[in-house]
Parts: structure tokens; C-alpha cells; sequence
């Protein structure tokens, strides 16, 4: 049996660390979800939903790698109370304050911050307490936060943003983050452990870093692709005649697909010889087709594409950082930091998307963004072959 509150606890320590990652994603995915509701009251269309959701990525692009290395500096612990806390106060002062774009967009930034320091903090969390055999499913599982903060934004649509009003979702969210942060031990020794450093307190540098360059790049691609059809799909299937309750019940359905295949993903890397990367490059190949189904002229198109596409180009991070995690077990705070400026895709691929869809077509949009997760696949294969190598060569 779970005991609650015990930092030695695989079992809480896991609850924890997919516990903060849901909360410090709920606001965006919120946003996205609620993209009919929210535009209407606060008056701008798909280019301002798309602004707004790139306001919480730039957020997380451009503090990062400072905000991962004060995760491992401060510890697990004390990075997640603080990351919930902020959490909870960009949720709540969106759910009572926001009356325009800029008041929405404001929230986000505080939410993207939040969520650049939470998210190497549970990395580091899992990295150092979860055993080695099973930190593929751990990763996976709480990689699965993300899709499943999604799934509730898109079931908020038909229960609260249809009946009692969308500031409703931003208020639980915010409740959830600040259940979070205290949910975190007071008595934190395990959890705040420091990594060594060099003198004058530098970390030491990270090797292979033409590999992880590949794989940012690749993260970021691939970052774009998904953050398009989070931020878009809804707004594109009302558009094209779908009710606003069914197509949050898709989302739903499809952000519960990316769930699985998180899932599935992580316990496949511990149980067999695969190789992750090659695995992510896979699903993200998937992913591509998927949105390419967008652009059918058939009313099915959409609803299964959604389905393929946030499984395939949402579903491999647990297998990515999986990856990382094994690569560069003494700095998960560090690496993840190294890598989540890719989340720049979040801002370009929303942006040009809005952009695009205004001055052409959905369909003209939807083709390119196909074409960005295909190019995610091609560039983290290549990565995976100057990470193996890299590797191989540390060996020798």
C-alpha cells in the first residue's frame, strides 16, 4: 500500500512527479480546447488562439536552460512546490481576470515558466528514485501527463465550458496545481539531493552535443507538428460542421491514444533490446500520416487523423527522454533543460499555422504541418546514429 507523503516511495514519487507535469500542463491545454469558448468572449480568432498558445512555449523556449540547471541546483522538491505554485496563480488569475487577449497571454507566460522549472524538476525526480529496469515505464507514465492533461481539457468542453463557462476549467486547474504543491514532502532529503559540481560551482560540460543538437532539432519539429493539431483541430473540425461537444470529445479520445502509446512505449524500452530513438522516430513517422488525413475530403478524415496524429507525433517523448535520461544520468535536469528551447517550435508552428489557414485554406495549412513531422522522424534518426556512435565511442 501506497504511504502517502514518503519520499522513499517509488510509488508516491511516481504519483508526484505525473501528478505536476498534468498540472503544469493544463493551462495551454485548456487554451486549445476551449479555443471556440474562449475567443468568442475575449474577441480574436485563430490567429489570436495561436499567439496565445505560442506565448506559453516562447515562455518555456527562452527560460529553459536557465530554469533546468535551478532545478538541479534547488533540488526536486523544492523545484516542484515552487513550479505549482506558479501554476496555480496563472491558472486562477486567468479564470478571474482575463478580459483580453493580453491578460489571457500574460497568464500563459507565468503558466510556461511554471511549467520550465517543473518539468526538469520531475525528470530529476524520476531519474534519481525510480530503479534503472524501470525508468522507461516511469518516463513513459509520466510522460502520459501531457495527453492527459489534454484529454481533460477536451472533456471540460461538454461539462463546464458548455454549461457553467470555460473560466471554470482554468479555476480546477489551478486548484490541482496548488494540491500538487502541497502534496510535496516537507521532509525532502532524497528528493533534494544536488548533483557535484567543479570548482567555482560550473557543471561539467555535456558531451555529444552534436547529437543533442540533432535531437533539439528534431524535438522542435516535431514540437511544432504537435502543438499545431492540439491548438487547431478543435476550431478546424467546428469549422468544418462538427458540433463543439463532439469535437472535444475526439480530442479527448485522441489525447487518450497518445496516453497508450506513451505507455506502451516506455514498457517496450524496458522489457526488450529496442532502441528508443528509433522507436520515436517511428511513431512520429505515424504521426505525419495522421495529418495528412486532415486534408481528406471526407467527414471521417479528421476524426481518424486526429486519432493517428497525436499518437504517433504525441507519443513518443516517454521513449525520447528515455533516451536522454540513459545518456545522461548524473544531469537530468541539465539535458532536459538543454533540450526544451525545441518547445520554440510551439511558437513558430502555431503562428504560421494561424497565419496560413487565414490567408488559404485548412487544407493548404495542414500539408506542411504533415511535412514538419515527417522531417522530426528523418532528424531523430539521425540523431540516434551520432548518439549510438558518440556512445561507442565513450566506450572505446
Amino acid at each position: 500500500m501506497l504511504k502517502a507523503r514518503e519520499p522513499g516511495s517509488s510509488r508516491f514519487v511516481l504519483v508526484l512527479g505525473t501528478a505536476a507535469a498534468v498540472a503544469g500542463a493544463l493551462p495551454v491545454f485548456v487554451t486549445a480546447a476551449l479555443a471556440v469558448q474562449v475567443s468568442a468572449s475575449l474577441g480574436f480568432g485563430p490567429v489570436g488562439i495561436g499567439a496565445a498558445v505560442a506565448t506559453f512555449f516562447a515562455a518555456v523556449a527562452f527560460s529553459a536552460i536557465h530554469l533546468g540547471r535551478a532545478a538541479d541546483h534547488l533540488g526536486a522538491a523544492t523545484a516542484l512546490r515552487a513550479a505549482n505554485v506558479g501554476t496555480a496563480v496563472a491558472a486562477l488569475g486567468i479564470a478571474a481576470m482575463a478580459t483580453t487577449w493580453f491578460s489571457l497571454a500574460l497568464g500563459l507566460v507565468l503558466a510556461g515558466l511554471a511549467a520550465a522549472l517543473g518539468d526538469p524538476a520531475a525528470n530529476r525526480l524520476l531519474s534519481l528514485q525510480i530503479d534503472r529496469r524501470r525508468l522507461g515505464t516511469a518516463l513513459g507514465l509520466k510522460q502520459s501527463a501531457p495527453p492527459l492533461a489534454s484529454m481533460l481539457a477536451g472533456l471540460a468542453v461538454p461539462a463546464l465550458a458548455l454549461t457553467v463557462g470555460w473560466r471554470w476549467a482554468y479555476a480546477l486547474a489551478g486548484g490541482l496545481a496548488l494540491l500538487v504543491a502541497a502534496a510535496v514532502p516537507r521532509n525532502t532529503s532524497p528528493l533534494s539531493a544536488r548533483p557535484a559540481q567543479r570548482r567555482r560551482g560550473r557543471p561539467e560540460p555535456l558531451e555529444g552535443r552534436p547529437a543533442l543538437l540533432l535531437l533539439a532539432a528534431s524535438f522542435a519539429l516535431a514540437f511544432a507538428a504537435s502543438s499545431i493539431v492540439l491548438a487547431f483541430y478543435v476550431d478546424t473540425a467546428v469549422r468544418a460542421g462538427t458540433s463543439p461537444a463532439r469535437a472535444g470529445l475526439v480530442f479527448a479520445a485522441a489525447s487518450l491514444t497518445a496516453i497508450a502509446t506513451r505507455l506502451v512505449a516506455g514498457v517496450v524500452c524496458d522489457r526488450t533490446a529496442v532502441r528508443p530513438l528509433a522507436l520515436g522516430a517511428g511513431l512520429l513517422a505515424a504521426g505525419a500520416v495522421g495529418i495528412a488525413m486532415f486534408t481528406l475530403d471526407q467527414p471521417w478524415g479528421p476524426t481518424v487523423g486526429v486519432v493517428i496524429a497525436l499518437g504517433g507525433s504525441w507519443g513518443f517523448p516517454g521513449v525520447f527522454w528515455y533516451a536522454l535520461m540513459r545518456a545522461y544520468p548524473h544531469a537530468p535536469g541539465r539535458i532536459t533543460g538543454m533540450m526544451s528551447p525545441a518547445a520554440i517550435g510551439g511558437v513558430v508552428g502555431p503562428l504560421g499555422f494561424g497565419a496560413l489557414s487565414t490567408a488559404a485554406t485548412d487544407t493548404t495549412a495542414w500539408l506542411p504541418t504533415s511535412v514538419i513531422a515527417l522531417l522530426s522522424s528523418a532528424t531523430m534518426l539521425l540523431g540516434h546514429h551520432q548518439l549510438s556512435q558518440h556512445s561507442q565511442h565513450s566506450r572505446g
